[in-house]
């Protein structure tokens, strides 16, 4: 009796346990960012194993579009099966937007919501599409994007760097801000064609060569030699204009510059 009893406790299976994605805090990972008919969310980039639960906040928060800046590291098919579409525009960790990346943006953004530099006249303020934006951390890359739309919709670029920054701390680094707040030019323009608003003159800003240099990663006030014949780059001491005007925003954040990703 004691012998059957013995076996068949040791013979008894044991539950299986499924390891779940951890809960994820959403309120400091996801940080939304609006300005009148402009909704976008910045985060950081999820894996395969988290992506179920970003899904859902993304349904949760109105998504309807992902703009993925990096190396993809889950399948968007999960996505798109689920109404988000995913655009993959990736380009240099800690850099500035290529040309044809700004372009696209600027397009997706007028797009969905209805006009990039003036809002649709029936605009109810809080509604409408959101775009998210990551790259790796959401520190550079997405909210550099974010910032340049701002600027189009009419922010002077100080104040949408301030804007995105109470917002996301830490964005932005000693490149990207100096491109933003010194370099970057308004490049779209209402047309007076039946499609609405369309973007013209996106050349005029920046050279592909020019576009190189901005991407690399180097401290605040550090110098690069520029390619003989090319633009000069943004790497060149970083403490005329810009750095008075960091006093606007606070030495506190200005410590916080660092190689975004």
């Amino acid at each position: 009796m004691s012998v059957t009893s013995v076996t068949a406790t040791a013979t008894t299976t044991k539950p299986l346990t499924i390891k779940m994605p951890a809960a994820i805090p959403f309120a400091r990972i996801m940080s939304t960012v609006e300005h009148h008919n402009l909704r976008f969310v910045i985060l950081d980039c999820p894996t395969a194993n988290t992506l179920p639960l970003y899904l859902q906040e993304l349904q949760q928060r109105g998504v309807t579009d992902v703009v993925r800046l990096c190396e993809p590291t889950y399948d968007k098919t999960v996505l798109e099966a689920n109404g988000i579409q995913v655009h993959d525009w990736p380009f240099k960790d800690g850099g500035i937007p290529p040309q044809n990346i700004l372009h696209s943006f600027l397009s997706l953004c007028d797009e969905r919501f209805g006009g990039l530099v003036t809002p649709p006249k029936d605009y109810v303020e809080g509604t409408g599409p959101v775009i998210a934006v990551h790259c790796v951390a959401g520190l550079g890359r997405a909210p550099v994007l974010v910032t340049a739309a701002l600027v189009e919709a009419g922010m002077v670029p100080l104040d949408a760097v301030e804007f995105v920054r109470r917002r996301r701390r830490g964005a932005l680094n000693s490149v990207q801000l100096s491109w933003m707040v010194d370099s970057y030019k308004r490049q779209w323009k209402r047309s007076a064609t039946k499609t609405g608003i369309t973007g013209i003159g996106m050349g005029s800003f920046l050279t592909k060569k020019a576009a190189n240099n901005h991407t690399d990663d180097i401290p605040l006030g550090s110098t690069t030699k520029a390619d003989k014949g090319s633009a000069p780059s943004t790497n060149v001491s970083l403490m005329g204009n810009l750095g008075r005007r960091m006093f606007k925003i606070g030495r506190s954040r200005a410590a916080t510059d660092q190689v975004a990703v």
